[in-house]
């Protein structure tokens, strides 16, 4: 059984909402999940876990929801050889198109850049996350039958 840590920065809930429904995937794959609010979450509990999640919403043109940029900064030099890893989070395509959840793309290359592997393409929902929960648990259970 694999040993997961999900780390979620949320503003609206909506991250929450989602990684509650991410940890029922994660479960039902067999992996043992710790869940973490960012704020509450160290990067030096992350290398003691065989999987990392991160949950993070993009705000305005593609920032890190608020929470996690102090986290992200404290990655740097932080290593998560053999570590797998994989991202999701919502935003909003409408007027954002470019930047659509371009904060899941930053946080997959920062674990890239510490060393995980990425083992599932990141987890984007548009808008409201209400009608994504059924995805987001087979997004969950994808990622744990990659570990």
């Amino acid at each position: 059984m694999a040993n997961v840590i999900l780390v979620f920065g949320s503003t609206t809930g909506n991250t929450e909402m989602l990684a509650e429904h991410v940890v029922a995937g994660l479960e039902e794959g067999m992996a043992s999940v710790t869940v973490k609010n960012v704020t509450e979450a160290s990067v030096d509990e992350l290398a003691d876990n065989d999987a990392i999640l991160f949950g993070c919403s993009t705000w305005g043109e593609g920032d890190l929801q608020d929470d996690f940029v102090d986290f992200q900064e404290a990655m740097d030099g932080v290593s998560l050889e053999g570590k797998k890893a994989a991202v999701f989070g919502p935003g909003d395509s409408e007027g954002y198109t470019d930047s659509f959840c371009a904060a899941v793309d930053m946080l997959e290359e920062t674990l890239k850049k510490c060393g995980a592997e990425i083992v599932a393409e990141g987890f984007k929902v548009d808008g409201v996350v209400e009608p994504a929960f059924e995805d987001a648990e087979a997004w969950g259970l994808k990622v744990a039958k990659a570990l």
